[in-house]
């Protein structure tokens, strides 16, 4: 995607999200290699912990959603992102300290790489279809956000 495309939805974007009184964001980012996609297990102690994700976090004051994308996933992960090339759709949540949060995923290209975890967020990582889908602990948002991604490939 395009540099301008991309300003041009974030722009829609946080314009709704503003009209709906959501100020705190995160990313999510889906990684394909091999027709499977790249999941991530929070580690015990955290929220949500020994529960599969898709990799991302939240955006930083003044950051873009593709600045945020490239930074957490080569955080979380280690890859490098070359392309953002879709975005998926958005959904909101609430956490133990934010009453809303909107979270924005995003499909994306990466150089060829190793996984390597971020010690302290993430232990465990899969390349998952949808046959494997069914076996991984996941919060309900997510497991229907990664059941649409791994049904279309």
């Amino acid at each position: 995607m395009r540099t301008e495309v991309l300003a041009r939805i974030e722009q829609q974007l946080r314009d709704a999200a503003e009209r709906d009184g959501i100020s705190d964001f995160v990313v999510g980012v889906a990684v394909f290699r091999d027709r499977k996609l790249l999941v991530v297990r929070r580690v015990p102690d955290d929220y949500h912990g020994g529960m599969y994700e898709l990799p991302g976090g939240g955006v930083e004051s003044g950051e873009t959603l593709a600045e945020c994308v490239v930074r957490e996933l080569y955080e979380e992960t280690g890859l490098r992102v070359r392309a953002i090339t879709e975005f998926l759709g958005d959904f909101d949540y609430a956490t133990r300290t934010k009453p809303r949060v909107r979270k924005y995923s995003f499909i994306v290209e990466v150089e060829p790489g190793a996984v390597a975890l971020a010690p302290g967020e993430h232990d465990a990582f899969a390349w998952i279809d949808a046959a494997a889908l069914a076996d991984l602990p996941m919060a309900p948002d997510m497991r229907e956000t990664i059941s649409t991604l791994v049904d279309c490939v």
